[in-house]
């Protein structure tokens, strides 16, 4: 019994392989549980290692690479759906992924990844780090290629020149703000308020500006009375439109240009006995699960945020491999969903 207890303490991986007629790369994806490898082929590894009596040796485990994806906060619908396209291009990939936040909480200023923590993802060997909503500067661009820690900014708060090796991955905003606007110009609409977010963030500016271009090609003049600005909360967005609905002249329509924004935006109305879409249309934006959850529901225009997190996380990996890959920018389309808040201007 002990002759053949040693012997059996003997048998390697590399024996079961040969005796399975397979590779050695295929009897330890078996042994390590990876999905890619066939049933069949699994089975006859599994039942070789059994009969040989293989114990594999204690050893460390084999570390599994990974990124990480960083938030100013994980408080809102769009993170989350940002985060669930992350994780499934990391499973495809069979990689980890770490999730950490700031901590902002509604409203708050975006804080940026810090050196300190790149610089710990480095050394641990994490494949790269994607930052949402977060301000991006040249710094990073150096810290990124100091550290051969390959970044990707998810919809940029700010993103300031010279950030060359920095894949910034975003929606077509300028063309989306169009869209909302002209929707409602189509329905009649001719004063139009704006809830504009952050006046320093980069998709607020852009979808402002499609707000203005589709003002001015249909004719109609820029109201400086109509433009709010604040933070993408729904306190800001309520605030925004009860200053807009107080004006003498109030407007007919508003777009919001976050979904959290659009909420406030019909509680200020309702607070205020106006009905929407009846006395008011709204048109938010992101097309979040809380468009969905309103009532009515909200009309918006949809960012493909699930999208963006698979992509984001598949470009991550290819920098990672190939570190000499042209870093360009991405720009996802963006489409309008029509649904309940948004109809025909009242004569």
């Amino acid at each position: 019994m002990a002759h053949s207890a040693a012997r059996q303490d003997k048998v390697t991986l590399k024996d079961v392989a040969e005796r399975a007629g397979v590779s050695l790369a295929t009897a330890s994806k078996v042994m390590n549980g990876r999905s890619d490898v066939r049933d069949s082929t699994r089975q006859e590894v599994a039942a070789t290692a059994e009969a040989l009596g293989y114990r594999p040796r204690r050893r460390e485990v084999e570390r599994r690479r990974a990124v990480m994806i960083h938030f100013d906060t994980l408080t809102s619908p769009y993170a989350l759906q940002v985060l669930e396209g992350a994780e499934q291009a990391a499973r495809r990939a069979e990689v980890d992924i770490m999730v950490s936040s700031a901590d902002g909480g509604d409203g708050a200023v975006p804080a940026g990844p810090t050196r300190a923590m790149m610089a710990d993802l480095a050394s641990r060997g994490v494949e790269g780090l994607i930052a949402v909503t977060s301000p991006i500067g040249p710094k990073h661009a150096r810290w990124s290629k100091d550290l051969s820690l390959p970044l990707i900014a998810i919809d940029p708060v700010t993103i300031e020149p010279d950030t060359r090796g920095v894949v910034a991955i975003s929606a077509t905003n300028w063309e989306g703000g169009s869209s909302a606007v002209q929707h409602l110009l189509e329905l009649g609409h001719r004063r139009i308020g704006i809830v504009g977010g952050p006046e320093d963030s980069v998709p607020a500016r852009q979808r402002v500006q499609g707000y203005l271009s589709a003002l001015a090609q249909a004719g109609i003049a820029v109201d400086q009375e109509l433009i709010e600005h604040g933070d993408f909360g729904y306190r800001a967005g309520q605030d925004g439109a009860d200053r807009l609905l107080a004006l003498a002249e109030p407007p007919t329509a508003i777009f919001a240009v976050a979904d959290t924004l659009g909420v406030g935006v019909m509680r200020a109305a309702r607070q205020r006995g106006l009905s929407v879409p009846e006395d008011l249309s709204v048109v938010g934006f992101d097309d979040t699960m809380i468009a969905q959850w309103t009532h009515p529901q909200l009309t918006a225009v949809r960012q493909p945020l699930f999208q963006m997190g698979q992509v984001a996380v598949e470009r991550l990996l290819a920098l990672s491999a190939d570190p000499g890959l042209f870093a360009h920018p991405f720009k996802l389309e963006t489409q309008l969903v029509q649904r309940e808040s948004t109809a025909p201007r009242r004569a």
